[in-house]
């Protein structure tokens, strides 16, 4: 599998970073252990497209076991400038039931690196930079409305300004290759290189009895450009989408409560009119401290694309067809300095346009999250 290439890189950076209270220049800021088991439900009548087998089903459960480690390195912490690494690494196996010809048993490996680069400059702005790779792989998947995306190899790297805390401006490029199955070579077509321009301009509140406090809310309006080219797409030439969005983000910090919500429009035109769309996003956090040891959060997204061209049967869900909805809470519980709990409740909704297809996915988890190193 090709994401097991950064499960090596992984290690090594944990090796090296071990000795985290010595007195070298490379720290490792943040080092988590989870182990997760999760049970899930399925309903949908979406077509098998994204497996050779025509076995889907409209009712499906599974088993989930997940192993998964993340953390931070920081290998420079000057007083202007530093450079930090993150990476994460781990595994899903499923157990599946409910299907007409066999119990699929698909795994997941993923794995990502990250470099961030940040520097003040001359107090009046700070300027990041930053280069990664995140692979991912899928064995053995299985039919709808079990979905799982498809494995890919996507390399990101950019930069953004932010001028003394109320002007941002950043560019990103990224490159996709999705890993698509000998017997599976319709996947090659979601291959894409993109880039995409942002800009934004905030404001931060604080009243006179909070100066002293963290406490503050802000608002934050901005606009982007995307440009997304699909070379295995298009006769002659390769598909070419323009994009442009904008939105509004309202965020507010309190001494137990902290909230987020994001709005953005859509309008995308292409060279392949068939995938022209207009599309509307709502995304929303909330984390409220119950006591000195247990968290709730909430995590939600409303969105809504309609295409300007009828029929987009032939898309994979979950990449450009769908029009998602879904919700997770989270209750954590610290039991101990290093250790803590969670017990997670998420359901998610994907439809198309045509023809009322959709799938639901629902469910609970139990996490065990391990600090080795404060």
């Amino acid at each position: 599998m090709r994401t097991r290439r950064l499960l090596p890189l992984i290690a090594v950076c944990v090796c090296v970073a071990t000795p985290a209270e010595g007195t070298g220049q490379i720290r490792l800021r943040d080092f988590v252990i989870t182990e997760g088991a999760s049970l899930e439900g399925y309903l949908g009548n979406f077509s098998a497209i994204t497996v050779p087998q025509i076995d889907s089903t409209e009712r499906a459960v599974a088993g989930v076991g997940e192993f998964r480690v993340r953390g931070i390195l920081g290998l420079m912490a000057r007083e202007t400038q530093s450079v930090d690494v993150a990476f994460d690494g781990g595994i899903r196996q499923f157990a599946t039931g409910g299907f007409q010809l066999r119990n699929y048993a698909p795994r997941e490996h993923s794995g990502s690196l990250e470099t961030t680069y940040q520097r003040r400059i001359r107090r009046v702005g700070s300027l990041t930079a930053n280069a990664g790779a995140r692979l991912r792989s899928i064995s053995d998947r299985p039919p709808m409305p079990l979905y799982l995306a498809p494995g890919y190899d996507r390399y990101t790297a950019g930069m953004s300004y932010l001028h003394r805390g109320i002007f941002d401006l950043g560019v990103e490029g990224e490159v996709a290759d999705y890993a698509a199955p000998k017997v599976l070579p319709a996947l090659d077509l979601l291959d894409r290189s993109s880039v995409v321009v942002t800009a934004g301009v905030r404001k931060i509140y604080r009243s006179p009895a909070e100066l002293d406090r963290d406490d503050y809310w802000g608002l934050r309006a901005f606009s982007s450009y995307s440009y997304h080219s699909y070379p295995q797409q298009g006769q002659g030439s390769p598909r070419i989408d323009h994009a442009v969005g904008a939105g509004a983000t309202f965020e507010g910090r309190w001494e137990r409560l902290s909230l987020e919500f994001t709005l953005e429009g859509t309008r995308s035109r292409s060279t392949s009119r068939r995938v022209e769309y207009n599309a509307a996003r709502l995304n929303g956090q909330a984390d409220w401290i119950l006591g000195q040891s247990t968290q709730v959060g909430l995590r939600g997204t409303l969105a809504r694309k309609r295409f300007i061209q009828p029929g987009q049967d032939a898309l994979v869900p979950g990449e450009e067809a769908d029009n998602a909805s879904m919700l997770y809470a989270e209750l954590t519980r610290h039991l101990g300095d290093r250790v803590s709990g969670a017990f997670r409740f998420g359901w998610q909704k994907v439809e198309t346009n045509i023809s009322g297809a959709y799938y639901t996915r629902f469910g609970g988890s139990f996490f065990l999250r391990v600090r080795p190193w404060n």
